[in-house]
């Protein structure tokens, strides 16, 4: 087999570093989220895939394939060592036990918040009898608000409405799946996790945005935000989208600043490293077929 098929997981290194690097300065549009969200799901997808070529390669075909095509004067890519078949197959487990922990921390988070909404009647707004400020986006058929009465206390008419424009915004964005996305990527190959957090701070930014706008200030929203931040005392469950969550200083300075103007470079050069990795996992399995091709086909 080629060394293409190591190269998903060294690419997968440089879109971490990249996004470690550039995730504070991309414009939060709709289109960035996306774009890093594809990046991510791209590398994790073609890594995924090369760690499956080099843990079928314990099935031992794939030496007796090189050996059939010496004999007949063909040269072929030496096989995959042992040790690193083995060391793919335990790295696709622990992937897939990673993968079922997300799964199963954000399922029980969402049913726990369901459940306060349902307390709280019906409606798009919930509100809890809790002193501590926060506040959720909980996704659902419909989505819901949910707000502690803390957090109303302590902000003003235009600050709450800052808050239910943030929160809003991530339902109609549709942001909990996109993070989802990036944490299950995160959970198969763990050197995307700076990706993962970099969606998580791009939707933040995405839905301060929009409250700004709504607002008509983004010295409100910011003070709003800023406010919340000081009197939170933490102990909520962070596989949701919550008005405090992601670098809340950054979040506030990026409000003081002017509106970012949207950006294509930076995203697309995600983009360009995520296709990267699949156009590598491409060539490792072509490798893969030759070597076969001579087992059952040659």
């Amino acid at each position: 087999m080629t060394v293409c098929v190591y190269l998903p997981v060294l690419l997968s290194l440089l879109v971490a570093g990249v996004s470690r690097l550039v995730a504070p300065r991309l414009s939060p549009g709709r289109g960035t989220v996306l774009t890093v969200v594809g990046a991510a799901v791209l590398c994790a997808g073609a890594t995924t895939w090369a760690l499956v070529l080099l843990a079928v390669s314990l099935l031992g075909f794939t030496s007796f394939a090189a050996q059939e095509a010496s004999e007949r004067g063909v040269q072929l890519a030496n096989p995959v060592p042992g040790g690193v078949g083995v060391a793919a197959l335990l790295v696709l487990g622990y992937g897939f036990v990673r993968v079922v922990r997300v799964v199963r921390v954000r399922g029980a988070t969402r049913r726990e918040l369901r459940e306060l909404c349902r307390s709280c009647g019906r409606g798009e707004l919930a509100v809890v009898p809790v002193r501590a400020p926060h506040a959720f986006a909980v996704p659902g058929r419909p989505g819901r608000v949910l707000i502690t009465q803390g957090l109303l206390a302590l902000l003003d008419a235009k600050e709450r409405r800052v808050v239910l424009a943030h929160e809003r915004a991530h339902l109609a964005g549709w942001h909990h799946g996109l993070r989802a996305t990036a944490e299950v990527c995160a959970a198969v190959n763990p050197m995307l996790v700076p990706v993962r957090e970099a969606v998580a701070f791009l939707v933040e930014r995405n839905a301060d945005e929009h409250a700004a706008t709504v607002s008509g200030s983004r010295e409100v929203a910011a003070t709003a935000l800023a406010k919340a931040a000081l009197a939170e005392s933490g102990g909520w469950a962070t596989a949701v989208l919550a008005f405090l969550a992601c670098d809340v200083p950054a979040r506030v300075a990026a409000l003081h600043a002017a509106a970012p103007r949207p950006d294509r470079v930076l995203p697309g050069g995600f983009l360009l490293l995520g296709l990267s990795t699949a156009f590598a996992a491409v060539q490792a399995t072509l490798a893969f077929y030759q070597l076969i091709h001579w087992l059952w086909l040659g």
